[in-house]
Order: C-alpha cells, then structure tokens, then sequence
C-alpha cells in the first residue's frame, strides 16, 4: 500500500492531522494520513494488512477487519464479528482513538499507532516520536535481538530524515555539514603538521651528511658547535612537537581504559508497603489469574490477596571514588520514586517506598555485590552510595572542584539502555544460550552477562557548551540508564556526574558539577570522625 502524500505548510482547517503508523507488517516504518470519512482495514491476499477509503474492500483484499469512522478530529474504530482487535494491550469491540493509541489486529497481528499531528506543527514527528516509533518497529516487526537492532538501525535514518519537521532536518544536516567542516580541518592541519615534519626532518639529514663526509675540517670550532646547536635544536623541536601530537591523540584512550573499570553497572527493584499492616503492594488478580484492570487501562493493587508484588526495576550507573566502596551516582539513581509521577501517586495514598534490591556489576568482576544509600544530596540530583567492594584494584576516579570551561572535550561513561544495550552487544551464540537456558529474567540475564565478561561502560566524546552555578551542558551523547556515569576531562578527571538528557536535542545533555559530589564526600567523612581515606577529594594523584 502506498503513502497517502503529505500535505506542507499549515493545515488550513486548523484541525489535527490524523494517521496511522505501520508499526509491523511490509509497510513497517511508513505513515498513512487518515482522508475520509470512513476507512476500511482490509486483510489483503498476501497476508497484509491495508487501510482504504469507503466501506468497501480492495481489488485483493479478502476480508474486512475493522472500520475507522471520524469522531470529530479522531476516528472510532469497529471491529468486524469474530475479529480480535487489541488497544493498548486490551481487547475492544470499539473505540474512540486517542493520539499515541497502539492498534493490533489480531493478537501477534499486524500493528499501527495512531496519532493526531497538531495542526501548527503539520504531519510531521518530533524526534522524541520518531524514535518511539523505530523503538516500536523493532519492537513489533522483527525477531530475536540482532534482527531489532538491525531495524533499528536502518529504520533511524529513514525516520529522521523523511518523517520529522522540516527545522530538524535542517537542523541535522547543518550539525552533519559542521562535522565534515571540523573534520575537513583536523585532517589539513594534520597534513600541514606532518609536511613541516617532513621538511625538517630532511633538513637534519643533510646536516647530518655534511658531518660524516667530513666537511666540519672546513669549519672553526665555534662553527661546529654552531652546527651541532642546529642539529639538536631541529631535532628537539620535532621530537616534541611529534610527542605533543601523539599524547592528545592518545589522551582519550587513555582516560576510556583506566576509568571503565571504575564505573559501575546498577541494577534496582523497589516496591510499596502499607505502614500500618506492613504487607506490600500487590497486583489484584480476577478468577482467571489474570490482573484485574480498572477503568482506563490499568491494574488494580492491593494489599490483600496473593498477586505478584508491585516491583518496579530499573538500571542505571554510577563510578567508585574512594577505597572504602564509596560510589556516585544520580538521586534519581538511589530513589527514583522521588522523581516518577505514578510512584509519587501511590505515595500520596499512604504507602511508603522499599527497595527490595540494589545491586552493582563492575568490568572484569563476576560476582554482583549490594549496595546502600549512604547520603541524598539536599539540592542537586546527585547521592552517596556505599558497596563492599568485590576486589581491591578498582581504581576510585578524581574529582575536581572547579568547572571545565565552554568548548573543552569531555567523555562520558556509563550503561545508557541499560540490559538491552549488554545484551546488543554480546554474541549472537551467547544471547542463545542465556535463552535456551532460561536465564530470561532481569537479574538473571545480569548476571549471565558479567560471567561471560559483557559488563563494560559505553564511552562518548563530547564538547561542553555551557557552564553553569548548577549544571555542566555537554553534547556526548547518552540516553536513559547512562544516568550517574562519570563525566571526565582528558586527564580522567571527573567533572561532573550525568544526569539528564533533552530527548528533543542531543546537544543539551546535563551533568550536576563534580562539586556537589565532594560535597558529600566530605560529609561522609565528617560523619565517620574523619576515618574516611580524603586523599582524593581534591582530585590529587594517589599512587596507591
């Protein structure tokens, strides 16, 4: 089925644009404008599905699914008798549509999202839709980890090139045409530089044969040592020029090996309990043993009963920074309940937040080991974790105290998606044979991932753009699940510590100031009687 064309400029009827999404389905990727009245979705003779205007079917189409009928700016959908139509998870006879609805005909059927493109922004998708639409692509259209990261992969160009706004597009070819134009530069700077190299290099050689083919007899003493002064004078300043050339080079694979090992990979589960009685939040379950659903889609909880408990897991990072297990990472990191809109709601009902588990994973180390909140920080997204450190030659990782400056590099560290990143990069033999096993669940695959050495931080190189009292701005890419990672100059010293990211602009990541780490550092230090090892608080070099 082709695209319906897109309509540029504003839309002159300033209602919304509404549209289905392919989300599966040989159509995956592409967006379908809703013009008419009424719609039919039609299983065709190829087993596809496709969306026609009228009530009536298409020359190969074989049966009809379901109608779509204008209510208003939205459209209802119809199922046909005998047909499963399943939205937002839950199966419907009908439905009046809402923007960002997931439609799936037939369970493990074909699948759209549909959406209602504001009539000022035209039917165009902001980046943050674009990329939840080439998540869901891979989600529902493909099969197995190395296939998703594969639609992935070749679905994010098209989407941002063809799907988003015409200012992201310009936007993104501009940053694309700055990259060739720095990289344009580097390079003829590094041809020049090894030119002068070259032409100097040249120039001690034929000192260097004068000497030999015994031409110094025709010079004075204070000419041969003029002579030797040059030589060593040529020779020194390319020497050094060459080392300087090579120390930048290496600076930040340097700083990328010594620091990875460092930081560490979190792993968390919290859940509810009521205070008065102390039994936990559980899922209300029906007679089926299916959880029961309220009115609006989601699960009923309860006290009673024997549902599964409400548990709530998530991933993030952090880096070690003293010799005692002392580990950074992001507020939202150690009690992400205080930042979650739905956990905040059930806190209002009474209910008091536990963390049932909070663990840690280092490179190069097999065994997973606990970890606590030590310390909060009062006014930054940042906090003081303790662990028991699994072995002795991890490296805790300086601080600074002052701010890098606009237009210094830095990288960032870290486990940004969390598992499924792990998971993307591990052979294909070994995802595998973690399922074959049955080591599917969430601590499981962890833990099958740091037996076989898949546990090791991404990097990303950046520039900082702006500094301020409270936030360090820097363009290193990263993404949810890097929160906590260390943000490091090119001596491997920490900066700041990443906290957020713009979803709508990749050059607006925020770190929190190294500052407010040391803050609380030294407040660990004061609380243990001045016991805690400071040598490092400072960012000095320990050689320990």
């Amino acid at each position: 089925m082709d695209n319906q064309p897109r309509t540029e400029g504003r839309n002159t009827s300033q209602a919304p644009y509404p549209a289905l999404v392919y989300l599966s389905g040989r159509q995956r990727g592409t967006t379908q404008l809703l013009l008419g009245d009424r719609l039919s979705v039609l299983a065709t003779a190829d087993r596809q599905v496709s969306v026609v205007a009228g009530a009536t079917g298409a020359a190969d189409a074989t049966s009809l699914l379901a109608t779509l009928e204008r209510r208003g700016a939205s459209f209802e959908l119809l199922a046909q008798p005998g047909v499963e139509i399943w939205v937002n998870g839950e199966q419907v006879d009908g439905l009046v549509l809402a923007s960002g609805d997931v439609i799936e005909i037939g369970k493990s059927g074909a699948v759209f999202r549909f959406r209602l493109y504001p009539p000022d922004r035209g039917p165009y998708k902001t980046l943050a839709e674009a990329f939840s639409d080439c998540l869901d692509c891979a989600r529902y259209g493909s099969n197995g980890p190395l296939d998703r990261a594969r639609v992935l992969l070749a679905g994010l160009p098209y989407e941002l090139t063809t799907q988003t706004t015409p200012l992201i597009r310009a936007t993104m070819a501009m940053v694309v045409l700055l990259l060739v134009i720095s990289t344009a530069t580097l390079f003829t700077r590094s041809f020049n530089l090894e030119r002068r190299l070259v032409s100097e290099t040249a120039r001690v050689e034929e000192l260097v044969q004068l000497l030999d083919a015994g031409e110094q007899r025709a010079f004075g003493l204070e000419d041969f040592e003029a002579a030797r002064a040059e030589v060593e004078r040529l020779i020194g300043g390319s020497l050094a020029r060459l080392e300087a050339l090579e120390a930048r080079a290496g600076a930040t694979e340097r700083v990328i090996s010594t620091a990875a090992e460092s930081v560490v990979f979190l792993q968390g589960a919290y859940g509810f309990v009521d205070p008065q009685s102390g039994k936990p939040l559980r899922l209300a379950l029906g007679p089926g043993g299916e959880p029961v659903r309220i009115p609006g889609g989601g699960a009923m909880i309860t006290v009673s009963g024997d549902g599964p408990e409400v548990e709530i897991l998530y991933t993030g990072s952090g880096f070690v920074v003293s010799n005692e297990g002392h580990v950074l990472t992001n507020l939202h990191v150690a009690a992400p309940w205080r930042f979650d809109d739905e956990a905040q709601r059930i806190l209002a009902r009474g209910f008091r937040p536990v963390m049932r588990r909070f663990v840690g994973y280092l490179p190069g180390v097999e065994e997973p080991f606990e970890v606590e909140l030590v310390e909060p920080s009062d006014r930054a997204d940042v906090a003081l974790l303790r662990c028991q450190l699994p072995t002795t030659r991890v490296r805790p990782l300086s601080l600074v105290d002052s701010s890098p400056r606009a237009g210094e590099e830095v990288i960032v560290l870290g486990y940004p998606a969390g598992i499924r990143a792990l998971m993307a990069r591990a052979e294909a033999s070994f995802v595998q044979e973690l399922i074959d096993g049955g080591a599917v669940s969430f601590w499981d695959v962890a833990e099958g991932l740091s037996a076989a050495g898949y546990i090791a931080p991404l990097a990303t190189q950046g520039i900082v753009g702006q500094i301020t009292s409270g936030a360090v701005v820097y363009d290193a890419e990263t993404t949810h699940g890097g929160s906590g990672g260390p943000v490091l100059d090119l001596q491997g010293r920490v900066v700041a510590i990443n906290a957020a990211m713009v979803p709508e602009f990749g050059g607006s990541n925020i770190g929190v100031p190294a500052s407010e780490g040391l803050r609380l550092l030294e407040s660990a230090r004061n609380d243990n009687g001045g016991n805690y090892n400071g040598s490092r608080l400072r960012g000095h070099n320990d050689s320990r």
